[in-house]
């Protein structure tokens, strides 16, 4: 690959220079990379679909952030311009032509001189001195998206074929299939030569052996050769096709063994290979990526024949930084494997301890590496930048904990993880691991999930549960803590998720004498949290939408109650603005937001404040309390994509230890009369946060407990 890139940068270089008569590579030394990251990330907004104008709203602001700074370096401009000009498209398909005028306006300040020259600006960027993989999967993927979308608006000189020949060539190198196969679509329309034909071909290959259709791949491969051999030196793409041609005939690099043993199906050798293609490859997302793949070579090749195995191969994934590969490869897919080979080990009659380690290993790669880690705020000025940190803390591994760590530092909490596997109707299993207060063997089933199962199971999800049959909430306890047991007088439970079952309604379906239920990303992120502490007189803060949210109001008039008792201190302020200086002034032990909150994923979704819409990105600008309450909708919904959080994850990553938000929209005054209560439990009997708010949700009326399960404690029980 090395001498392939180095032939084709200078083509590219030359062609830069000889347009633009100057030194790119030179002036590209000077870019802020953190303001690059930071803004390319804002492309990552544009590939979720469908695009909601929310999201849009957020890319408009974020670069109004970054463009009211002094004036940004040339990649940065033009990446903004293409990003704001595409903006700019699907505001017009929405029918908002203003807020399109203004990003078409704002672009053509930043890159004045059109389409062209950011193409050869962005060209430069990808052909630097430096391997691609070594400049960040995020920003790769962002110069690759504006390039596309600026080659469909570009002028006569430029030759479309040769440029998206490019975009092909950087996206197979750094393995973003997403923006591979649209380049080889619009290759395959603009190309112009047989041997832009032939390179079409040859990416189209590559994109059915990623596919693991192997043998069309194959087929395809030898189709390609064929025609690579009758292109002729006259032929612009020429070099390409060689340079192409070459990278498909045998040669020793551990890659290129890796991918050949791979292909035929030998696990023994790809893992060997992978592992030592990882060696020689820099730290980062993309060593990270090989270390993966030599993993899960091994679970697929059934090379990982006990605990031990198990817990070296963690070792190893943690040595090379695994969750840094999240932005170039299904991650949580290997890691699911691990766990199915640790759950078929304990069957086989191996020690149980190996399941909980790989379940809360999984449950740290979905979040729960993110907490515990506080960051200081000048990370946070932007939203663009709030974002790309968290993305950061996402992508650090941890050490796996142990079961006798967990029930050392939650002795009195039966710790419960929930996973659902299976890609076919019908071949779905439920495993559900669960540790004992006190004891370090958990308890295991794996469970296959019948029709009625999967029929009771999506009756429970999000928002369906509110009308989910008594029949099927009880189907789901049962199956779920069957190793707790109906009426554990007493019991705390702690919940561990999986993405599929983030979301269900949990006081629910928590056993009829269970104290409390917290859910978090995982045990580990709960023992980095700083417990709360109980004050003798609790300083509460918050902001509140009391015109039109009637539970806000029950809110705000249950805390003006309590202050009035002289139980708590309580400030309450209407802007976001003033929370800041207020919680500059003095020390908070809770603060509680009760606004509506959108729908969005990420940081595009907005909590609507008295002073107008906010972005997560505002919670991690403040000194948080260690106890938040999170009165919006969708403020604790189980993220869409694995390199973005919720609002609730949030403010654990900003340092609060617990916060109460809603898994999905639910009834504003059945929220604020379920908090109320919670408040007068939590604050004027001194119950505890997680089990007042479970003593409020049990003593509504039975009809009104599934409209109010929706608020639930995230983060340490």
């Amino acid at each position: 690959m090395g001498t392939w890139r180095s032939r084709f940068e200078s083509l590219v270089v030359t062609a830069v220079r000889r347009h633009l008569e100057v030194d790119l590579l030179a002036d590209l030394e000077g870019v802020d990379a953190t303001d690059v990251r930071a803004i390319t990330r804002l492309y990552q907004v544009l590939d979720r679909r469908p695009v909601y104008s929310n999201a849009l709203d957020h890319i408009v602001q974020a670069v109004d952030q970054h463009y009211s700074r002094a004036s940004p370096k040339p990649l940065t401009r033009r990446l903004l311009a293409s990003l704001l000009d595409e903006t700019g498209g699907h505001f017009e398909e929405l029918g908002r032509a203003q807020e399109a005028a203004q990003c078409h306006r704002i672009a053509a300040e930043l890159a004045p001189d059109g389409p062209d020259r950011t193409i050869l600006y962005l060209l430069s960027a990808i052909h630097g001195e430096q391997e691609l993989y070594t400049l960040g999967s995020l920003t790769v993927d962002a110069v690759l998206r504006a390039l596309l979308h600026e080659v469909g608006r570009s002028g006569r000189k430029i030759g479309r074929a040769r440029i998206l020949a490019a975009v092909a060539y950087a996206a197979h190198s750094t393995g973003n299939i997403e923006r591979l196969r649209t380049a080889v679509e619009l290759l395959a329309a603009a190309a112009d030569t047989p041997g832009y034909q032939a390179l079409a071909t040859f990416y189209r290959s590559r994109l059915l052996i990623a596919g693991d259709r192997v043998d069309e791949g194959l087929a395809m491969q030898r189709e390609f050769s064929r025609a690579a051999a009758e292109v002729g030196p006259k032929d612009r793409a020429h070099q390409m096709v060689a340079l192409a041609l070459e990278s498909v005939t045998p040669h020793d690099s551990a890659m290129a063994q890796a991918s050949e043993a791979a292909l035929r199906g030998d696990h023994v050798a790809a893992s060997g290979w992978y592992g030592q293609s990882a060696e020689e490859t820099p730290a980062g997302p993309f060593r990270a990526t090989m270390r993966l793949h030599a993993e899960a070579a091994r679970v697929q090749g059934a090379l990982l024949p006990s605990p031990a195995a198990l817990r070296q191969c963690l070792s190893r994934l943690c040595a090379d930084n695994v969750f840094a590969a999240r932005t170039i490869t299904d991650v949580e897919l290997v890691l699911t494997g691990l766990l199915m080979r640790a759950v078929d080990l304990h069957e086989a009659g191996r020690d149980a301890q190996i399941v909980a380690e790989v379940a809360d290993f999984l449950g740290e790669f979905r979040g729960g590496t993110a907490v515990g880690r506080p960051q200081e705020c000048g990370a946070y000025d932007t939203d663009a930048r709030a974002d790309m940190t968290l993305v950061d803390f996402l992508a650090r591994t941890t050490a796996p904990v142990t079961p006798a760590e967990i029930a050392a530092g939650l002795p009195a909490h039966h710790v419960v993880w929930v996973h659902v596997t299976g890609a076919e109707v019908g071949e779905h299993y439920l495993t559900v691991v669960t540790l004992r207060p006190s004891d370090p063997d958990p308890l295991v089933r794996r469970t296959h999930i019948s029709m009625a199962d999967g029929k009771a199971l999506a009756q429970c999800l999000d928002e369906d549960s509110e009308d989910a049959p008594a029949e099927a909430v009880r189907r789901i306890s049962d199956l779920f803590f069957a190793d707790i047991g109906p009426d554990a007088a007493g019991t705390r439970i702690l919940v561990v998720p999986d993405s599929v079952t983030w979301a269900m309604p949990w006081n629910e379906l928590a056993p009829r004498g269970a104290a409390d239920l917290t859910i978090s990303m995982s045990a580990a992120a709960a023992l980095r949290s700083r417990p709360a502490r109980a004050a003798v007189v609790p300083r509460v803060i918050g902001i509140f939408d009391e015109v039109e949210l009637a539970g806000s109001r029950l809110e705000a008039q249950a805390l003006d109650r309590l202050d009035a008792q002289g139980h708590i201190r309580f400030t309450r302020v209407h802007s976001l603005a003033e929370l800041r200086d207020a919680l500059e002034a003095a020390p908070y032990d809770i603060l509680t937001i009760s606004v509506h909150g959108t729908e969005s994923d990420g940081f595009e979704y907005r909590m609507l404040l008295p002073d107008g819409p906010s972005s997560p990105a505002a919670l991690l600008r403040l000194g948080l309390p260690e106890v938040v309450v999170l009165g919006c909708c969708w403020s604790a919904k189980s993220t869409e994509r694995a390199d973005t959080t919720a609002a609730a994850l949030s403010c654990l990553v900003a340092g609060a230890s617990q916060v109460v938000g809603g898994l999905w929209a639910i009834d504003d005054e059945l929220a604020g009369r379920l908090l109320a209560d919670t408040y007068d439990r939590h604050l004027r009997r001194g119950v505890p946060l997680s089990q007042a708010l479970r003593q409020a949700h049990l003593a509504l009326p039975p009809d009104l407990r599934p409209g109010a399960a929706g608020l639930a404690v995230i983060g340490r029980g």
